[in-house]
This record gives structure tokens, sequence and C-alpha cells, in this order.
């Protein structure tokens, strides 16, 4: 059952990814665009490029593994449970016959 603050939680993400939030990202985006093609970037932010860069690349990443997932649910739907070793007796400790100690 969902608590009170998971709902609260929920309808405050649902508040930010509205289509009004999206054409707002994209325009800031456009205009960064539009300042770094006319060599103009420093009038529109205060950062470097490098950081402007870094930042556009992280967008840019997280955009895509987004579209991924949005795409390929199924794909995408790992269990961290399964990709971890639970055994209680495994180790990273290897011993001289090449087996785990």
């Amino acid at each position: 059952m969902m608590t009170q603050k998971q709902k609260t939680d929920i309808r405050i993400l649902q508040a930010l990814f509205t289509d009004m939030r999206f054409e707002s990202l994209f325009n800031a985006i456009d205009r960064l665009h539009d300042a770094a093609s006319s060599g103009k970037i420093g009038e529109v932010t205060n950062l470097s490029t490098d950081e402007v860069v870094g930042w556009l690349r992280d967008i840019v990443y997280t955009a895509n593994e987004t579209i991924n997932e949005l795409e390929n649910p199924v794909a995408t739907l790992v269990s961290w449970e399964n990709l971890a070793e639970t055994r209680e007796d495994w180790s990273l400790h290897i011993d001289r016959k090449g087996r785990r100690a």
C-alpha cells in the first residue's frame, strides 16, 4: 500500500514533467544553441564552455537512456538483486588454485 508521503512525492514529480515544463526545457536549450551557434554563449550563461558541454552530455545521456527504457520496458526491467552475488560463501578472494575462497 502506498503511504501518504509516497503519494505526495508522486504528485510533485508529476507536476515537474508536464508539456509546459518540457517546452520550457526545450526552449532553454534552443536559446543556448542559438547563442552557441552565433558565438555568444557568454550572453546566456556564466558557465564555462567545458561546464556547459559537461551538462549537455549528462542531459543527452540521461535523455537517451530514458527513451530507451520507455521504448523497451521489458529489456530494462532488471532487478538489482539479480545482478549482485548474494550467496553468503561468495568472496572476491581467490586462492592459489584459482578458486574463490
